[in-house]
C-alpha cells in the first residue's frame, strides 16, 4: 500500500506542476526569449503536457506544431535553452532547486 500511495503523490505533484507550468508559459517564455527569440517565438503556440521522473532526471514534455519540430527546432541545443529557462523561472519565483530537467519536444 505504500508504494502504491506514494505513486499516488507522485502523479498528483507531476499534475499539479505541469499545470503550474502550462499557467506560467508566458513566463518561462520570456526568460527563453533572452536566450534566443527564434525559440521563444516558436514555442508561442506550444503547451507543456507531462512532467515524468527517471533516475532523478525530470523529463518534461511540451507539444508544439509539427512543422516547428521538424524545421525550425535544432535539437539538443534548443531543448537544453527551453530546461535552462524552466530551472531558472522556479528558481527565481519559488526559490526551488530543481534536478535536471530534459525537455522533450512532440508533435
Amino acid at each position: 500500500m505504500g508504494q502504491e500511495t506514494s505513486h499516488t503523490r507522485y502523479d498528483e505533484f507531476a499534475d499539479q506542476f505541469t499545470t503550474l507550468m502550462h499557467d506560467h508559459w508566458s513566463d518561462i517564455r520570456l526568460i527563453v526569449n533572452r536566450q534566443s527569440p527564434r525559440i521563444a517565438s516558436l514555442l508561442r503556440f506550444a503547451t507543456p503536457t507531462m512532467l515524468k521522473r527517471m533516475n532523478g532526471i525530470w523529463y518534461i514534455q511540451i507539444v508544439i506544431k509539427p512543422a516547428t519540430l521538424h524545421h525550425k527546432l535544432h535539437y539538443p541545443r534548443d531543448n537544453k535553452i527551453v530546461a535552462q529557462a524552466i530551472r531558472l523561472y522556479y528558481h527565481c519565483t519559488a526559490e526551488l532547486k530543481l534536478p535536471r530537467i530534459v525537455v522533450e519536444f512532440e508533435v
